[in-house]
């Protein structure tokens, strides 16, 4: 049956058809072929996936990046990020993933981090005299860091899939996005000194003053965010309606970048992105299903008990499989099939659930920058009007830069425990 399911769903993907669809189709395909299991658990299954209180979270997240790309939220956090950092050497490169980083704190989501960061920074560092594919490269990589910096949609999809509380793994990711982002920047100061990219300049103080004024009602998100979170005002699903809510009024009312007009066809666009995360997230709880009755996860779990009782060969492995399924699916579609068969096998090796939680999505975070299928990749090649074959030696050095600090999350636990700890939660 599970080998049914695996046959029909890769070879579905070998001809084009869309993951979701790809992946019920072989959930029907193993159904049929086991032939014994009453019609009406697969339509109990698909309703029951979705109707958690929890995910309610997910679409509030979704609309709320959907405002923030696209007004000047970006802009400003761009400015002050310059600001602050932009004086040294490879100052806009550090700017960049800074921003990002700062971006990370509001969207949660990779791919709106570099639309709304890389339409400003990849044309200003191009006019500063940044190669076109270097500037596309830091804003491409320094991204990923939205899949870790909460409120990251992919921590909300990884509690949802192994009941790991969201408001721990929040605290979990903060670190580890952080170790990435500063992993960046070492190589984008290694590269600018290098090739003599971003002279340092002068340190501006007034213009830091200015850009931190005007930066201030959006600094003030992820402080409302995590902040509520975190001493326990609101839950996660309440922190993304207050921030809905407020980045709507920032948007509509302080900033007047959208205008009330607007709003249909943003929300239109939002329910796309939402749709499609549903539709994925009732299917995935078949699959998940299916994958239980047949034990492989124990089955698994058992045998490598058995034969390779080591966490840190387990961690490797975990990595290596990340990266190559990111070759071919998006991070969130590798984490709703991977997680049903790598988290039992993670909590029998004894690992904490919230650090296998992060390094798994660390590992699959580095699947938006690696070809064929890299979303930030593709957006950031849009943005430079750089082909993608011309973006992968620039992205080389950073790519590794990025492995060496999951291969630091992976073999650090404290990179993801200690925050927790600090806020009573462990």
């Amino acid at each position: 049956m599970t080998l049914v399911l695996f046959v029909v769903f890769f070879g579905s993907l070998l001809l084009s058809v869309p993951v979701v669809f790809a992946l019920a189709l072989g959930c029907a395909a193993a159904l049929m072929w086991q032939g014994r299991l009453p019609g009406t658990v697969v339509p109990q299954q698909l309703v029951a996936a979705i109707d958690s209180a929890p995910l309610l979270a997910i679409p509030l997240f979704i609309l709320f990046g959907e405002l923030v790309s696209r007004g000047s939220i970006g802009t400003r956090l761009v400015a002050l990020c310059e600001a602050l950092v932009g004086w040294a050497r490879g100052g806009l490169a550090h700017a960049n993933v800074l921003a990002s980083m700062f971006f990370g704190g509001i969207s949660g989501a990779a791919t709106a981090d570099t639309a709304a960061v890389g339409s400003v920074m990849i044309p200003e560092m191009k006019r500063r005299g940044y190669p076109a594919a270097f500037a596309a490269v830091v804003t491409c990589t320094s991204s990923v860091m939205g899949n870790l910096i909460p409120p990251s949609i992919d921590l909300i999809l990884y509690a949802w899939l192994t009941g790991t509380p969201v408001d721990q793994l929040f605290a979990a990711g903060i670190v580890p996005g952080i170790a990435i982002g500063v992993s960046l920047m070492v190589i984008a100061w290694v590269q600018s000194r290098l090739h003599g990219y971003g002279m340092p300049q002068a340190f501006n103080a007034r213009r830091l003053a200015t850009t931190t004024r005007d930066a201030l009602p959006t600094l003030l998100l992820p402080a409302i965010i995590l902040g509520g979170i975190f001493t326990g005002v609101f839950t996660v699903t309440e922190s993304a309606a207050v921030a809905f809510i407020y980045g709507l009024l920032l948007t509509t009312v302080v900033y007047r970048d959208i205008g009330w007009r607007e709003l249909p066809r943003l929300l239109g666009a939002a329910c796309l992105t939402i749709g499609s995360i549903m539709l994925l997230l009732a299917v995935a709880k078949v699959f998940g299903w299916i994958l239980t009755i047949e034990r492989v996860p124990q089955d698994l779990s058992a045998f490598l008990l058995a034969n390779f009782p080591s966490k840190a060969f387990f961690a490797v492995n975990v990595i290596l499989l990340a990266l190559a399924a990111g070759c071919f699916l998006t991070p969130a579609t590798a984490l709703i099939i991977l997680t049903p068969i790598l988290h039992p096998v993670a909590m029998a090796l004894g690992f904490d659930p919230l650090h296998f939680g992060v390094l798994l999505l660390s590992a699959l975070a580095l699947g938006h920058v690696t070809p064929p299928v890299g979303l930030t990749l593709f957006i950031g090649s849009s943005l430079s009007e750089v082909p993608i074959d011309r973006l992968i030696k620039p992205l080389i050095p950073f790519l590794v830069a990025m492995i060496v600090a999951v291969l630091a999350i992976a073999y650090v636990p404290a990179l993801t425990l200690t925050v927790p700890a600090l806020f009573g939660m462990r």
